[in-house]
């Protein structure tokens, strides 16, 4: 009688329990595009590409984007865009996303009035191309100085301008206006961000970085998402670059 007792009471006490809903995903999942990459020295063993990464941004948004990757630059585009990398044999890196059909505008001298495209330059301020990357934004670093003995900074009026960290330049070309954005001066406006980590002392070499958005109108409420992945995923870190 107490057995029975004890097994009628834990089968009276066991209430079902039903599962809970799993939500959405916060961060929507966005497929990746594996960039073609051109080697300027001995080709390297890239990085494993994923298939798919996470995006901080609302499933509508993450519809109508890609990533574009070559294992060593990663960088978001709308959806079914060309990609082209470079790994420079100085050292200097580079990625575009651009229309199908049309020319990588990282390749041309004078983009068509209609170019769009996505790009990011990743370099280290111990060699000309580094320096003169950031020396219009950053006037009064050594980079810049370096960068003047090589060529002339470029001067760029009527460019927006925000510096939410002193390690960071945001910039907005209006469209026709030839400012930092590569590409710029089209008939579309271009946005985006260029990062010069600010030791101090400012060591002989440290890793810069720049990206560009510049898109049709229809398209351009995209930069904001593009740019802003770019400015948490990949800038570069603070570290003294290789021979700084």
């Amino acid at each position: 009688m107490i057995v029975a007792t004890i097994v009628g009471a834990t089968h009276s006490s066991l209430v079902p329990v039903s599962a809970a809903p799993i939500p959405k995903a916060a961060f929507p999942a966005v497929p990746v595009t594996s960039c073609r990459t051109v080697f300027g020295a001995q080709e390297s063993l890239a990085p494993r590409i994923a298939a798919q990464l996470p995006l901080a941004a609302s499933a509508t948004t993450a519809a109508r984007l890609a990533f574009y990757s070559n294992g060593f630059v990663t960088l978001l585009g709308p959806r079914g865009w060309s990609c082209r990398a470079v790994e420079a044999a100085d050292g200097g890196r580079s990625l575009s996303v651009f229309p199908p059909g049309q020319t990588d505008p990282l390749l041309a001298d004078h983009v068509p009035a209609d170019a769009a495209g996505v790009t990011a330059l990743i370099d280290y301020t111990g060699h000309g191309p580094g320096a003169l990357l950031v020396c219009s934004l950053f006037p009064r670093s050594d980079a810049a100085a370096l960068a003047r003995g090589v060529a002339a900074c470029p001067a760029i009026r009527r460019e927006g301008l925000e510096r939410p960290t002193p390690d960071v330049v945001l910039f907005h070309d209006p469209p026709g206006v030839k400012g930092t954005g590569l590409p710029s001066g089209t008939r579309n406006a271009a946005s985006g961000l260029v990062s010069f980590p600010q030791l101090r002392p400012e060591p002989s070499s440290v890793p810069v970085a720049k990206a560009t958005c510049s898109l049709p109108p229809s398209t351009s409420s995209l930069c904001s998402a593009i740019v802003g992945d770019f400015l948490t995923r990949s800038l570069p870190s603070a570290t003294p670059a290789v021979g700084g």
